[in-house]
């Protein structure tokens, strides 16, 4: 009885996958440029810091970047932390990011925000 059901499943989640593989595709690359970016803005954060502790001063764009890069720091704090604690929480997080859409509150690091098809290709 659990092998139906484990291949019916199994097929109907291929049924989606193939349905829906452009839209899938193109989310995956804006999830993994958006951890390459994230990547990159974390080195860009630690040589202004450390400029930083050396110098003493910064300019106001590198003063900009940091503010940023916190600001979206805090946005993940702010979802993943309490989503981790709590048991399904995984499943909630697409609908409270709807909901905030909605309200026009920005939750999503502006990493992980589509970008048009040429930044998103190297």
């Amino acid at each position: 009885m659990t092998t139906k059901r484990k291949s019916k499943t199994y097929r109907l989640f291929r049924i989606f996958i193939h349905k829906n593989r452009s839209k899938i595709s193109h989310a995956l690359d804006v999830f993994f440029m958006g951890l390459k970016n994230g990547a990159s803005d974390t080195k860009k954060t630690t040589t202004i810091i450390q400029a930083f502790v050396t110098k003493g001063t910064i300019s106001k764009e590198e003063e900009k970047f940091l503010k940023i890069y916190v600001y979206d720091l805090l946005k993940v704090a702010g979802i993943g932390i309490p989503f981790v604690l709590l048991p399904g929480a995984s499943i909630i997080i697409p609908f409270v990011i709807r909901a905030a859409e909605k309200r026009n509150i920005d939750l999503i690091p502006s990493n992980f925000k589509n970008k048009p098809k040429e930044q998103i290709k190297p």
